[in-house]
């Protein structure tokens, strides 16, 4: 709101005079001044007149703490290498980067840069025509209003999952993050890209976490269908997975249920762009390292809280094998030649020696195939696992297949048309 000088100390001083009957809070409504400020004001017309006052102490003289040219060049030329980024976010990545930085300290002295505050840059923008990139949005109060959940007090007690797709490198492809988030703290835990939101994303995202932090005791998620089998309502080979390490699936009813994780991927969204063309990160493959081992460190530091409580509900994982939780379990039957099938590949037991093992035909087995490594099958029966043996050139090339379907549809016609030359001629001689 921009305030009326003027106004209010002509107000002011015909109030003073005895010439209106006006109250300070009518002056303020018309003005945008506060009482406390026309009060200020009121004791000032009294010392000053009104011409003087409207005068600022250091018209035509620039501020002690005003930024010289040289700077506001400097700090135009740096936002040329991000050209959408919220004021926070530049005026972090500027003390991080330059002022801040013990290899800019040159740059530092020889244009005078110094620390500035959020106000500055708030100014610099507007005077520039920087646009953020993030609209803040008026409360207008007809919106159900979702009360405030307290926190958990301990780390491990209830962690935070979700996928969300973006354009990260702002080439047209978009990619999902997996992340969690822990919901005693609301530090990031773990995050994965994949192209789309997945189970083998999911499963990225969980052994991170596992093998950092332990088991928690809780996992918070919307209905995917990478979680929740909704059709057959049965969990799913992910869910099965965290059930397995005793872990409780809660479902969100609502995105508004899960605001915690909302609003971190909101600010992940916003800020990554630009930290990735800060650390010069190319590919998916670099992001997913550097965003575990640097990244959510990074983001901690500036939006994470300590918990309640210092203890910890993760559970250690000690002597838990990871192997056996993250494979894909059916059930199989043994076919003839001592095989099972699978995805249609074809595998034999063998035993620890490699040698085959032998079981009847027909029986049921559980097939455990490795998440991350398909290749690697499994067999479970009787308390014991036993290796396979893939066999060579059983599958069909995918190519070859539709050319041989091709192949097979065309001799049928020909056998097709060949009967009916026959009947044709078999008709004519009768």
């Amino acid at each position: 709101m921009i305030k009326d000088k003027e106004k209010a100390l002509n107000l002011l001083k015909q109030k003073l005079n005895g010439e209106i009957k006006i109250s300070y809070v009518e002056i303020g409504n018309c003005t945008n001044y506060s009482k406390r400020q026309l009060i200020r004001l009121s004791s000032e017309i009294e010392k000053k007149d009104i011409s003087s006052l409207l005068v600022h102490g250091l018209s035509n003289k620039p501020s002690n703490n005003s930024a010289p040219n040289q700077e506001i060049e400097y700090i135009k030329n740096f936002k040329k290498k991000y050209p959408s980024i919220t004021i926070s976010q530049f005026m972090d990545i500027y003390h991080e980067d330059i002022i801040w930085n013990k290899n800019k300290q040159d740059d530092a002295k020889k244009y005078n840069l110094k620390v500035r505050s959020e106000s500055f840059f708030q100014q610099l923008y507007k005077k520039e025509g920087w646009k953020s990139p993030i609209k803040h949005k008026c409360f207008k109060g007809d919106k159900k209003i979702h009360p405030l959940r307290d926190p958990s007090p301990r780390r491990g007690i209830l962690i935070m999952v979700d996928g969300t797709p973006h354009d990260w490198f702002c080439n047209g492809n978009k990619f999902s993050l997996h992340m969690a988030i822990d919901d005693a703290t609301d530090e990031i835990l773990a995050g994965w890209f994949m192209p789309t939101e997945c189970m083998l994303g999911y499963c990225h995202l969980f052994k991170i976490i596992f093998e950092k932090y332990g088991i928690p005791l809780s996992i918070y998620s919307d209905r995917t269908t990478i979680l929740w089998d909704s059709k057959e309502d049965k969990l799913t080979q992910v869910g099965r997975m965290l059930d397995e390490l005793g872990i409780e699936l809660i479902y969100a009813n609502s995105p508004e249920a899960k605001g915690k994780i909302e609003k971190m991927n909101f600010t992940i969204q916003n800020r990554l762009l630009n930290d990735i063309i800060r650390f010069n990160i190319k590919t998916y493959d670099e992001l997913n390292k550097w965003f575990n081992d640097y990244y959510i460190k990074y983001i901690n530091k500036k939006f994470a809280y300590e918990p309640k409580e210092k203890e910890t509900e993760f559970v250690p994982l000690e002597n838990t094998d990871l192997s056996k939780i993250f494979c894909i379990k059916v059930e199989r039957k043994i076919l003839n030649g001592n095989m099972i099938s699978i995805k249609n590949e074809y595998y034999i037991p063998i035993d620890d020696n490699r040698n085959d093992y032998v079981f009847y035909k027909g029986t049921t087995v559980e097939v455990w195939q490795d998440v991350f490594n398909p290749n690697l099958v499994r067999i479970f029966k009787n308390n014991k696992i036993y290796g396979t043996r893939h066999i060579e050139g059983h599958r069909c090339d995918p190519i070859k297949r539709e050319q041989k379907r091709i192949d097979d549809q065309k001799m049928l016609e020909q056998v097709l048309r060949e009967r009916d030359k026959r009947l044709k001629a078999r008709a004519k001689r009768s």
